[in-house]
């Protein structure tokens, strides 16, 4: 089975009804059904059961769409390669990181773009990692080191946490009556495993999604909460309760993929995130002098 007939069932693998990968590939249904008959055909087997007008894949399936899935990043590479061989300094570029770091990346993007003005960067906010391989993204900003993949990755900063309180106490104000946590599938990050050994630390009064989240809460008077040290440090109506070491850090890691760390323009926005984590490391890191 060749790449084209491939990728009709990657569709409808990811889309689950002919018509839906239809409409992903721009082409018709009819096509969709003829190249993954075709497929089966090739392959002397069925790839799909249809229950409930939807395509759930074989046992042999699944093992089809995993090496698919294999090829797709191997098209994937070849497209970039010949095109990011051709491209200096422009074009674009797109760099996926968490929503809570990004007021912290977009202000700077002034300074990237007076020294690259051929560069057209995207940034990406979302909570969930980019897949590199098939570049959804260039570059991503990860809180972890990634395990597996071709994908380079350098350090970039460590980020500091604190525990943040309302600047102002009185009556009815919970900075000292209850703790404001992430949601629970967070609570293997650093910030959240020191919370879990403090007092009361077990049973927040109140858990959201992440840092901004979590700086709205303290500034109401909801509570105390373990934040980014250059989230709080400088925000109104916050005080820090915990002194000037922060209790948690977590790692921030540039990511791209692999293939991609020798694209100039690729390369040079990297070499820029790591300057700009580097000029702002000591707020950042959050130590206090």
């Amino acid at each position: 089975m060749d790449w084209d007939l491939a990728r009709f069932v990657l569709a409808i693998a990811r889309h689950g009804t002919a018509s839906a990968a239809a409409q992903a590939l721009a082409v018709d249904q009819t096509t969709v059904s003829r190249r993954l008959a075709a497929a089966e055909a090739a392959l002397g087997t069925a790839l799909f059961e249809r229950i409930e007008k939807r395509f759930r894949p074989t046992p042999v399936g699944a093992v089809v769409i995993a090496q698919a899935e294999v090829m797709e990043r191997a098209a994937i590479a070849i497209q970039h390669a010949a095109r990011d061989r051709d491209a200096a300094l422009s074009g674009p570029v797109r760099i996926s990181i968490l929503p809570g770091f990004a007021g912290w990346l977009i202000p700077r993007m002034g300074d990237l773009r007076r020294r690259h003005p051929g560069l057209r960067p995207t940034v990406l906010s979302t909570d969930i990692n980019a897949d590199l391989e098939r570049r959804d993204a260039d570059i991503a900003l990860r809180q972890a080191r990634p395990r597996s993949g071709d994908l380079a990755a350098r350090l970039g900063v460590r980020i500091g946490h604190a525990v943040y309180g309302p600047a102002v106490c009185g009556p009815g104000n919970g900075a000292a009556e209850g703790w404001i946590a992430l949601e629970p599938a967070l609570d293997a990050v650093p910030q959240m495993v020191w919370l879990r050994d403090q007092p009361g630390g077990t049973d927040p009064v109140l858990r959201v999604t992440g840092g901004p989240e979590l700086l709205a809460a303290v500034r109401a008077g909801l509570g105390r909460a373990v934040i980014p040290c250059y989230l709080a440090d400088d925000a109104p109506g916050l005080r820090r309760l915990s002194g000037p070491v922060p209790v948690a850090s977590r790692e921030l890691w540039i990511v791209l993929p692999a293939p991609a760390k020798d694209v100039p323009r690729i390369r040079v926005v990297a070499d820029w995130l790591a300057e700009a984590l580097t000029a702002d490391r000591v707020r950042l890191e959050g130590v206090q002098s």
